[in-house]
């Protein structure tokens, strides 16, 4: 951070868009942290202090926090976060497990791309909370529904990655490997595969942020347990400080498992993070 302030924002020719993506990742996190801070600022000034909007529809921070207290210590959130976070990682385990090999059969194979991909792209345009009484009826109560929408919100992004990845594999280097005895699985292992995985990783963050919409969803409307229906209990109750510290967390459940996929991504396949600003 000394380094930071102490070169100043040198604004140059490409203006403030130039200088911050020139930054480093720890002065991009400085510059966010920065942003954070004036917002809740703001927020607590118009709402708590100034008083201009009615804190039961929009409380300040600082009531957010004392309803994150409220939820902690009446047992509230270790009860339903436990069973949301079960849920979300069975339906994005399965969405990965199905997702990667059934997209890289479809960007491998013309005649299965033509079978599975228009049905691919009709479910994953429709929205996820369309599927919602669905799961009730076919799955019940419970974790079940929520586990489907997951499932189904995070596979598509997974599989139609990987599918237009593999499209873009060198046609080049496909026939060198193949000139050189190069194998289906070698093809796969040395050149589909490391061409693959920008969008791979792409998919997978895309995953996450919709495998969260889709929990959310489904526990709102269809279930008694978890992060949603808390939310739901205590914006029914006015209780609006609670459901927004449930928010928050689910919003940094989302941000932090985004996060998790970038740094596997940096470990995995370093090569796709080149030329993507200072680290």
């Amino acid at each position: 951070m000394s380094t930071l302030l102490a070169a100043g924002p040198n604004y140059g020719k490409g203006g403030v868009g130039a200088w911050l993506a020139g930054l480093s990742t720890r002065g991009k996190a400085v510059v966010i942290a920065i942003e954070v801070v004036v917002l809740l600022l703001l927020w607590q000034l118009v709402v708590g202090v100034l008083g201009w909007i009615n804190p039961v529809f929009l409380p300040p921070p600082s009531a957010i926090a004392q309803g994150f207290g409220e939820i902690v210590s009446n047992g509230s959130l270790a009860a339903n976060a436990g069973i949301s976070v079960q849920a979300w990682l069975t339906g994005f385990a399965l969405a990965v497990v199905v997702g990667i090999p059934v997209g890289l059969l479809m960007g491998s194979s013309l005649p299965v791309d033509r079978v599975i991909g228009p049905i691919a792209w009709t479910i994953y345009a429709t929205p996820s909370i369309a599927y919602q009484p669905l799961a009730k009826a076919w799955f019940g109560f419970g974790i079940g529904p929520v586990v489907f929408l997951v499932t189904i919100s995070a596979l598509f992004p997974i599989l139609l990655n990987v599918a237009a990845g593999m499209r873009t594999a060198n046609p080049s280097i496909i026939r060198a490997a193949r000139v050189y005895g190069a194998g289906r699985m070698r093809l796969y292992r040395s050149v589909y595969l490391p061409s693959t995985m920008p969008f791979l990783f792409a998919g997978l963050r895309q995953a996450v942020v919709l495998a969260t919409i889709g929990m959310v969803v489904a526990e709102l409307a269809g279930s008694s347990t978890g992060m949603g229906a808390l939310i739901i209990r205590a914006s029914n109750t006015y209780q609006t400080d609670q459901a927004f510290a449930a928010i928050a967390i689910v919003v940094l459940w989302s941000v932090g498992m985004t996060q998790v996929v970038t740094a596997i991504e940096r470990w995995v396949a370093p090569w796709t993070r080149k030329g993507k600003g200072k680290r």
